[in-house]
């Protein structure tokens, strides 16, 4: 079996629930009596059922495989995953027609860009945030299409700042420019004029990238129609171009921090200038006295480096807890100089600590005794994690406890 049968082979049982024994006897079968490989595909998935006909952007449901539809590349952008192991460039996305625009991931380089039409065939779908994401794999069989396409048009729904989150497309929102740049971005080699900042409202700050010059300034207000929301570095992203309405307005904001739930962070997947109260509940392991490569500032073990190999470590105060204020729970991690502050205590009292009892155990175990079931208060920006939500703090203050407050919750709970 050839090369290219095999890889016939490959795709149908990426498709159909079939043995592989059965795929090539029949596709042996329609080679041997002359029939094209192409339509010998054809044939076999029309068999089993699964020939897709090529569907609307709305009717593509999570899970699916097999899926053919035509649409248009509203958002493209490329990254760096880990796969088994391995490190490879992917490209995701939103691309939409007339009823619905969805996320997607291509896992190989299809070479498309913003504003193309594309014939999609052999895609599968995944659920992400609760919504249906097309994977383009290298099964996945895409054609250009020289004509263009109308996108979805609905009314964007109106959101504050502090409800967004990735996925979200066809947003409205109005905010204050607080911080811009323009910057030059090479997307499928092709460079691109974008700008960058930082976008508030009375509720929150999100950071924003608009893909046409809309002649933004500092400090001004504006109304921002059909955007959509991404997550980057940990937190979500404003996206708007040119199939965006943005409008200048005569109107100030200002913005009073003001304490966030964390339910309301978890649900972001994360933020910026966030103001978050919550009772520390444990210490992750890595609190405490760490040592870091005087070279590239990663962590060290037992001297060693992974990047720069046998190095003269240098001691660093590092706390990483978990936070909850009974609505969620995040990690917090908080550097040298505010560690000191909420411990109350000098990196250098700790080393004298550990040098004398000749274990570093002790270190640790007294940041436990001083921080476990105390409430914070910290500020700080999420940052990108795997797992939990991440803050990396900016600031941080032990608070005291109302008692009083507790008292009335204590007693209002016993009535129930």
């Amino acid at each position: 079996m050839n090369d290219e049968i095999e890889e016939a082979v490959e795709e149908i049982i990426s498709i159909v629930n079939v043995e592989r024994e059965k795929i090539e006897d029949d596709l042996k079968r329609f080679i041997d009596y002359g029939v094209p490989l192409s339509q010998a595909k054809d044939a076999i998935l029309h068999k089993y059922g699964k020939l897709s006909r090529e569907r609307k952007i709305k009717d593509i449901k999570a899970n699916e495989r097999g899926i053919n539809t035509v649409g248009k590349i509203i958002f493209i952008d490329e990254k760096e995953v880990e796969v088994r192991g391995e490190k490879r460039k992917i490209f995701h996305g939103l691309i939409g027609d007339e009823t619905a625009i969805i996320p997607f991931t291509a896992w190989k380089d299809f070479n498309i860009k913003v504003g193309d039409v594309l014939r999609i065939k052999n895609a599968s779908s995944s659920e992400w945030e609760g919504n249906p994401r097309l994977s383009f794999s290298e099964w996945t069989e895409i054609t250009k299409l020289d004509y263009d396409i109308e996108l979805i048009k609905r009314a964007p729904k109106k959101y504050n700042l502090i409800d967004l989150k990735a996925g979200l497309s066809n947003v409205e929102v109005r905010g204050k420019i607080v911080e811009i740049e323009e910057r030059e971005v090479n997307i499928a080699d092709e460079a691109r004029k974008i700008f960058s900042g930082i976008i508030e409202d009375e509720t929150a700050r999100i950071r924003f990238t608009s893909w046409k010059d809309f002649s933004l300034e500092k400090n001004k207000v504006y109304r921002i129609k059909g955007a959509y929301i991404r997550n980057w570095r940990g937190a979500p992203q404003l996206i708007f171009d040119e199939n965006s309405d943005v409008e200048k307005l005569d109107e100030e904001i200002f913005r009073e921090r003001k304490v966030i739930p964390i339910y309301k962070v978890v649900e972001a997947g994360g933020g910026i200038d966030l103001l978050i109260e919550g009772t520390i509940l444990e210490l992750r392991k890595d609190s405490g006295i760490i040592f870091r490569c005087p070279k590239c500032n990663r962590r060290t073990r037992e001297g060693v480096c992974e990047e720069d190999g046998n190095v003269d470590a240098i001691p660093d105060l590092r706390i990483r807890a978990l936070v909850d204020d009974g609505t969620g729970a995040v990690d917090v991690i908080f550097n040298r100089e505010i560690s000191e502050k909420i411990l109350n205590r000098k990196m250098d009292e700790y080393l004298s600590m550990a040098k004398e009892a000749m274990d570093y155990d002790i270190v640790t175990e007294d940041i436990e005794d001083k921080l476990i079931a105390h409430p914070v208060r910290v500020y700080g920006d999420s940052i990108q994690s795997d797992f939990i939500i991440t803050i990396f703090a900016k600031d941080a203050e032990i608070i005291g406890i109302d008692a009083e407050k507790e008292a009335n919750e204590l007693l209002a709970g016993m009535g129930d």
